[in-house]
């Protein structure tokens, strides 16, 4: 069963490879992909020649100007604004109400030296360059409409600040989201009438920077504008910034919730569990659409999987079922799936809707004074964004620190350390980072919507607060990335350690049955191939057993504890066989004792090798290979040997296993820098090259997936 509504993603949609393919706008159609294209990767912006948008946009002025000559009173036209709408200004100065209007908004706070000041964050005291450049597209489309009697003059002029890459400053503080984003907006309206106490960003590369509106026009050799009856007001009155933040911030939301789905499954076969939770009945008798996604994707994933358990079959763990941090994760994280799907709608709505105060009907020439300019839906967006992030957070948190504690992630070591737990603790301090991104990430789950204050004499007593709850989710949206770049970097270690115990066991199964041959025969046992054939297997059983038990104790310690209950067994096994010689009791002990021995050397070769060359890609299922890859070849972020990593000059001769002998200083970093490292790649974007590749590749795997073969999940 597959879902009819996956969630969108403007990297599936349409991909924003292609930064310099055009974006047309004509008031209906602008597309969440084509806002990230214009947003993060600047493609050229043109309005459409469509003549019947244009005769709108030309009509829509032609009947206000009508309005005004007959001596219609128009609000914000020859009217005061908000709670001052009880005021009326003289013809000639309409333009001066516009000039007013503009003054009164351009009241926020910025540092006094703004270039020194600015940062990508959404705290900042400047919003991001990309969520202007979003907002000044979907501004110009909203106007384009024909509804807000703003000419094509300034529509143009507009877009070519835009096609220039003069981006306004403006403060990140300060709008309600009520009569839109009214003091955001009027830093655009500033620069596109050359005041010279509004900054804009100019110019690129090193030459980037921070010059007044008037100086940037001039360079850019556009001409200021003086508005018209009503284009000021067309302008602020709208919710263009929050729905740019919306857009952008919804996207990357998209592409966590994504990441977050095959994140799971790498943790499933990390853990050893089974592919049964995401069976396709389950979510045929429990029809959500969400539900049914996510299971179908993390079943896809899991796809050649030689680690997780397939549909249908039983494992040996004590614990029969998957814990709920990896089995219920389609019922978890479906319905966000869906409130996500629904979000993505309700915005392209919002991209191509009238959103400001009052507005013409280019038809009939009918004034309307109404509130579209209220950005409830766009806060919504937000509010569901924020609690799918913290939903998700809670997931991963629970996932890692299950994967890293030796009491359920089913025989790996504590801490996901490769080298003895009892000096090398590699993944403690990433788990109470993860501690921290969560407390942090579930506040900011809090709706912001009901903290509502009555503004501007009481005209505005209902407010959205959508940019508010934009900011707030897109940071949610950075601590969500910092929480999957801690999951994909312990998961490739835990990965690692698998497969690595994986090649041990076999060679270990096989010395063990040597070391057993060479007993018997060392004691002159008759029939001792056909003995060895009895007890190997039972010893093998104990031996396998007591180690995924003792993975907290250093390898001489775990070794020797693991092969001492192989002595009682061994020495039964001879005695039932008849087989009594002198010193037995002795002579098996000292078996064991050189075993121990043995095994402990075996062991530390087996982890030599693997370090320096082990690769864990043919014991992984579709998606684990593929991110695994990307972590280790194109990231270069190798595994954690343990304490030898540990980065001081003092130590490099001293600490750990081999030190004084490495030869791969390179490796030699913190922990965080290599989560650093993964963290700069999700940021990005570029690992969402390979998440949609993990997608595109996935096809159906509920029918191969339905038992698993000798080799691995089929």
């Amino acid at each position: 069963m597959h879902a009819t509504n996956e969630i969108p993603n403007a990297f599936r949609q349409e991909g924003t490879q292609a930064p310099s393919r055009a974006v047309t706008i004509d008031g209906n159609s602008l597309q969440l992909a084509e806002v990230i294209r214009v947003a993060e990767h600047k493609s050229p912006v043109t309005l459409t020649d469509d003549p019947n948008i244009i005769e709108a946009i030309n009509q829509s002025v032609k009947l206000l100007n009508d309005k005004i000559s007959q001596g219609d009173t128009v609000y914000g036209v020859n009217t005061g604004y908000g709670g001052s709408a009880d005021v009326r200004c003289q013809p000639d100065e309409t333009k001066k109400v516009q000039q007013a209007l503009l003054q009164l908004l351009n009241c926020g706070v910025l540092p006094l030296d703004i270039s020194s000041q600015y940062s990508e964050g959404a705290h900042t005291p400047s919003l991001k360059q990309e969520w202007v450049r979003a907002a000044m597209l979907i501004r110009a489309n909203t106007v384009a409409r024909g509804h807000s009697c703003v000419r094509m003059s300034t529509i143009n002029a507009l877009l070519a600040l835009l096609n220039r890459d003069i981006i306004p400053v403006i403060p990140t503080r300060g709008s309600i989201s009520a009569s839109g984003d009214l003091s955001p907006l009027s830093y655009i309206a500033g620069v596109l009438e050359g005041n010279p106490e509004i900054y804009c960003w100019a110019g690129s590369g090193i030459d980037r920077r921070v010059v007044p509106a008037n100086e940037a026009l001039a360079d850019a050799d556009i001409k200021p504008i003086v508005f018209e009856p009503k284009e000021a007001l067309g302008l602020v009155n709208g919710t263009a910034i929050s729905a740019a933040a919306a857009s952008t911030t919804l996207n990357h939301m998209s592409e966590i919730i994504t990441l977050s789905q095959l994140l799971t499954a790498m943790n499933v076969e990390a853990v050893l569990g089974t592919a049964t939770s995401f069976a396709p009945f389950i979510s045929q008798i429990r029809p959500h659409p969400g539900q049914a996604q996510v299971a179908s994707t993390i079943l896809n994933a899991l796809s050649g999987s030689k680690l997780a358990t397939g549909l249908l079959d039983t494992h040996s763990h004590d614990l029969f079922q998957d814990r709920y941090s990896l089995r219920t994760v389609p019922q978890w994280l479906g319905p966000f799936v869906e409130d996500i799907a629904l979000a993505d709608s309700q915005l392209k709505i919002e991209l191509n809707s009238t959103t400001d105060n009052p507005i013409m009907d280019p038809a009939t020439g009918t004034v309307y004074h109404g509130g579209n300019f209220q950005a409830m839906s766009v806060t919504l967006t937000m509010e569901k964004s924020r609690a799918a992030a913290q939903a998700i957070g809670r997931m991963l948190f629970n996932q890692f620190t299950e994967m890293i504690n030796p009491a359920t992630n089913r025989g790996l070591p504590p801490n996901l350390c490769a080298d003895d737990p009892s000096t090398s603790f590699t993944m403690k301090g990433v788990d109470i980072s993860m501690a921290a991104y969560l407390s942090e990430l579930s506040f900011l789950g809090n709706p912001v919507h009901n903290h509502v204050v009555s503004a501007e004499m009481g005209n505005q007593s209902l407010n959205s607060l959508a940019l508010v709850s934009a900011r707030y989710a897109d940071s949610a949206v950075d601590l969500l990335r910092l929480m999957c770049a801690c999951t994909l970097y312990g998961t490739c270690q835990a990965l690692d350690l698998r497969a690595m115990n994986l090649i041990f066991e076999e060679q270990l199964q096989a010395y063990l049955k040597q070391r057993l041959d060479a007993f018997l025969t060392e004691l002159e046992v008759h029939g001792s191939t056909t003995l060895s054939t009895k007890v190997n297997p039972k010893i093998w059983e104990t031996v396998k057993r007591e180690l995924s038990k003792l993975t907290t104790l250093d390898a001489d310690d775990r070794f020797g504890k693991a092969l001492s209950g192989t002595k009682t067994l061994l020495l039964d096994f001879l005695e039932e066989s008849g087989i009594s010689t002198d010193n037995l009791l002795s002579r098996t002990t000292q078996w064991v004792r050189d075993t121990t021995t043995g095994t402990t050397l075996l062991y530390s070769t087996v982890r030599s090798e693997y370090i320096k060359s082990g690769n864990a890609s043919k014991f992984l299922g579709r998606a684990s290979k593929l991110l695994y890859t990307f972590v280790r070849e194109d990231l270069n972020v190798p595994m954690h040997r343990g304490i030898i990593d540990h980065p001081t000059p003092a130590s490099w001769d001293v600490v750990g296993e081999g030190a004084a002998d490495d030869d791969e200083q390179w490796r030699r970093k913190t922990v965080g820098h290599w989560i650093s490292v993964i963290h700069e790649a999700i940021k990005s974007g570029r690992i969402m090259h390979v998440v949609g590749k993990c997608r595109a590749e996935g096809g159906s795997a509920e029918v191969s997936l339905l038992h698993q073969e000798k080799n691995g999940i089929a």
